[in-house]
């Protein structure tokens, strides 16, 4: 599940973890659930990503939140270098509403991260 408006609904979710998405091979690697969703939503096997990526319309940002989208145990909150989601995250960071365990602010441009998280069992009821 994406979560949006994270800076509110932080409260809500436990055992945070950023996942450093260097790139799409990366992506399909962290787990083959994602490879499944892949293949299932695109109708593209992994093995012929790279030969047929010009057939798929979406940034691979665009992917890669569809995909996540659809796994159902855990909740994602997805950033780059200094988009929306970012920036919030910064935000969070210097009014110390969230601790990142890193400087959120020193991320690479060319990555997508992942913020992994779970739903908290009180709250989820």
């Amino acid at each position: 599940m994406l979560v949006e408006d994270f800076a509110e609904m932080c409260r809500l979710y436990e055992n945070f973890e950023i996942w450093d998405v260097e790139n799409m091979d990366a992506f399909f690697k962290g787990n083959s659930v994602l490879t499944t969703i892949f293949e299932d939503k695109y109708k593209i096997s992994i093995a012929e990503f790279n030969q047929k990526r010009s057939e798929i319309k979406e940034t691979n940002m665009q992917i890669i939140e569809t995909v996540l989208s659809y796994v159902g145990d855990k909740s994602f909150y997805i950033f780059t270098h200094h988009n929306e989601n970012h920036l919030e995250l910064i935000k969070m960071q210097q009014q110390k509403i969230m601790n990142f365990w890193v400087d959120i602010n020193n991320i690479k441009n060319d990555h997508v991260y992942v913020i992994i998280m779970d739903k908290k069992l009180s709250e989820a009821n």
